[in-house]
């Protein structure tokens, strides 16, 4: 990584984290191949960009398709195949899990500019990378120039590949989104089919409504902000990048980085997780590089390390900001090369896990202020996933109340006025503040819980923020009755669907019906 600008490098990094937010905001195909070309012609300088889908035939053929193409003044280009080198193609393909790609300047590359279909066509610099996503490659991204030699230096494949690897995870996303929308057209005309029917049978037309998940793993919500939390899950589940997951303290960030885990592709793979403010220094490096036996004072024996231990799984740095800038430098090579070096070691080892990074603060801040590496924060921001305050989702008070009282073992039953000062409270401590709250109110083996007897700060309001008006003079057991109502109308009655909906078992879904009166 000798010849790697700083400059260009940092260039890179922020387009490829500038794509990655268009993912929630674009979710058009035809709009977004133009910007990813864009993208990498600008940064790369390159004369021309090409987007080509690979598929195989029966015979296992490979089939090349350009889907875009554009030229340095952002003008589309005619999409044809001709002007892509098959030869370019292939090779790429052929070596996509062992290589970052294909560069003309690197001297294993430099044969491909005598090759007939690149000399025909008088071009002077190729840049060529697999557009991989979940392993599989789903085609190839390929740049040149015709009028300078050197247009594309090897440093850039790195990034160039991780571009593309986004860029694959961006037209996926587009493409569901399209699927959806077809899906929920042919939805729409069936339920307008059945209501035809039901006119001409006089006869209920079952509804097509579901209910907001109440449950997604080990989280438990069903706000519209906790919904938007689960589709940003799925989506980072589908990509191997790094994921910064960010929130304050209390707010579940660890159940996001299992969920994230759990949703891959190798979710039996080991799932590591270090604090980064929780080991000193010089323990810290160990921890995570490895060492070998005797490098470090109380470095009796040879360690692995963290980023090695985790494998093929995940790795999740804890609050990532703690890391000292040192470590900072050290972490950043390890993501840009591959492969650690242990401390006290001349060996090198390759590197294949995810890493996932946390944090409460904002990096942004910490970067302008000189105490984290921009260049790792970019390298760490490739996907964003911001976990929300309790104090958004005052609605999910009730679950989540009713949740941790099941965990106790224990009901926990509440009078009006203190169940309205829980859904008013802003929760400064999030959810596990709530979820102390709760233990305590349990351990009182009350029959009814007053309002006296919520904590002092619940009762002061601090902080306080104003009731929903779906909640607001609530009982739990309202509430809950609301719910299981919901859940059986959407589901047409049928028990063990509205059971699955509730992430509840079968007999328990029994239990609340005869509870309630609902039978």
């Amino acid at each position: 990584m000798a010849d790697v600008d700083p400059e260009r490098e940092l260039s890179w990094l922020r387009r490829v984290r500038e794509l990655t937010l268009r993912l929630g905001t674009e979710q058009d195909l035809e709009r977004l191949l133009p910007v990813i070309l864009d993208s990498a012609i600008e940064l790369a300088q390159a004369e021309r960009g090409y987007l080509v889908r690979v598929t195989r035939s029966e015979e296992g053929k490979s089939k090349i398709k350009v889907v875009a193409a554009r030229g340095f003044d952002g003008e589309a280009l005619r999409s044809n195949k001709s002007d892509v080198s098959r030869t370019v193609v292939e090779r790429v393909l052929g070596h996509a899990d062992d290589k970052d790609g294909l560069v003309t300047t690197r001297e294993e590359d430099a044969d491909v500019l005598d090759a007939t279909s690149v000399a025909n066509r008088r071009i002077r610099s190729i840049a060529c990378v697999p557009m991989r996503l979940r392993g599989e490659v789903r085609g190839v991204l390929y740049i040149d120039h015709r009028f300078m030699t050197n247009a594309f230096i090897p440093s850039d494949l790195g990034y160039l590949r991780v571009f593309a690897d986004q860029a694959a995870l961006v037209m996926e996303t587009a493409e569901l989104a399209e699927e959806r929308s077809q899906t929920s057209s042919r939805l729409r005309e069936a339920r307008e089919e059945l209501t035809r029917l039901q006119r001409l049978t006089e006869e209920p037309a079952p509804t097509v409504d579901r209910p907001a998940h109440l449950r997604y793993g080990e989280m438990i919500g069903s706000s519209p902000v906790m919904a938007k939390l689960y589709a940003s899950i799925e989506q980072g589940a589908r990509s191997w990048a790094p994921v910064l997951i960010a929130g304050e303290s209390g707010t579940g960030k660890q159940s996001v980085a299992r969920e994230l885990h759990r949703r891959g592709d190798n979710p039996q793979a080991p799932f590591v997780s270090e604090s980064c403010a929780a080991l000193e220094d010089e323990r810290m490096e160990g921890a995570l590089f490895g060492h070998v036996a005797g490098a470090q004072p109380g470095a009796g024996h040879a360690r692995e390390g963290l980023l090695r231990q985790a494998g093929r799984g995940t790795l999740v740095l804890d609050e990532v900001a703690e890391l000292p800038l040192r470590l900072q430098a050290k972490l950043l090579r390890v993501l840009q090369e591959g492969e650690v070096r242990p401390v006290g070691s001349d060996e090198s080892f390759p590197v294949e896990c995810r890493v996932l990074a946390t944090t409460r603060q904002d990096l942004r801040s910490l970067v302008a202020e000189g105490r984290f590496r921009e260049d790792l924060y970019y390298r760490l921001d490739v996907l964003r996933i911001d976990v929300p305050p309790l104090r958004l989702r005052l609605e999910d008070v009730p679950i989540l109340s009713e949740h941790f009282a099941s965990q106790e073992g224990r009901p926990l039953r509440l009078t009006p006025r203190a169940l309205h000062l829980l859904v008013s409270y802003s929760w400064p401590g999030n959810v596990r503040e709530l979820r102390n709250e709760v233990r305590r109110l349990c351990a009182l083996d009350a029959r009814e819980i007053s309002a006296q007897q919520l904590s002092p700060e619940v009762r002061a309001g601090r902080g306080v923020s104003k009731a929903t008006g779906k909640l607001a003079g609530k009982t739990l057991a309202e509430v809950e009755r609301e719910l299981v109502q919901s859940a059986l109308e959407a589901s047409d009655g049928n028990k063990a669907q509205a059971a699955r909906q509730l992430g509840v078992p079968r007999s328990t879904l029994y239990s609340l019906i005869k509870r309630h009166g609902l039978d």
